[in-house]
């Protein structure tokens, strides 16, 4: 899989319906209706909608997913104590998804609050093949430099934390829009800049690459 050589392939999580990649729930997958003939797409069942989930409903609309050539990812998944269904369920249902993700061998996108202890548990009893990556990382430099232990992508947009933003490493940094406009990737590539003394180009290289990488880490296998 392969994105043009422009702007728009550095977004790595973006909802803007018209992204190169666009980040769907498991719902609005269903629904989908494509934008644009180069789109590609994560598809997952977000934390916040967790508490209502049936994992007959999920199990057929993954089965889908990851057999449609568009989507390149697993995402947004993980864990929010703060919205949708208890802890042990949400884990259960990440659970669940991983061993999707980690069969069909496709990336992951984390959503993920306050627990990454469940995030690396998780990690240790997968094993994955394809990488995985925390969107909307503004955690402390320590935690970044925890999940560059294990090889974890973080992914930032124009909320990030300036010494964590230092702390990531060059070959794990994403960058991201999130709710905004895909073209505000733009406006994230000036901040990440600044914040790490690059020029913009050199931070759009590094960020097209790494999420090149990300999305073929895998090589799915479905």
């Amino acid at each position: 899989m392969r994105f043009f050589n422009s702007i728009h392939d550095i977004n790595a999580h973006c909802h803007d319906r018209d992204a190169q990649l666009l980040t769907l729930g498991l719902e609005e997958y269903r629904e989908y209706k494509p934008t644009r003939p180069d789109q590609r797409l994560m598809v997952g069942l977000h934390p916040w909608d967790t508490a209502n989930a049936d994992e007959y409903e999920i199990y057929d609309v993954l089965s889908t997913a990851i057999t449609d050539p568009r989507v390149v990812a697993l995402g947004e998944v993980g864990i929010d104590p703060l919205h949708g269904a208890p802890i042990e369920r949400q884990e259960q249902l990440l659970r669940y998804q991983l061993q999707v993700a980690t069969e069909a061998r496709m990336p992951v996108m984390f959503h993920i609050v306050r627990r990454y202890d469940i995030l690396f548990k998780l990690y240790k009893e997968f094993k994955p093949v394809a990488s995985w990556a925390i969107h909307g990382f503004r955690s402390i430099p320590e935690m970044a430099n925890q999940l560059a232990d294990h090889g974890i992508y973080m992914s930032v947009g124009l909320k990030c934390n300036p010494d964590t933003l230092k702390a990531i490493p060059r070959n794990l940094i994403l960058l991201e829009t999130d709710e905004l406009p895909d073209e505000a990737i733009r406006d994230v590539i000036a901040a990440v800049a600044q914040v790490r003394d690059k020029r913009q180009s050199v931070v759009s290289d590094i960020a097209r690459d790494n999420l090149h990488r990300f999305l073929n880490s895998g090589q799915k296998s479905v």
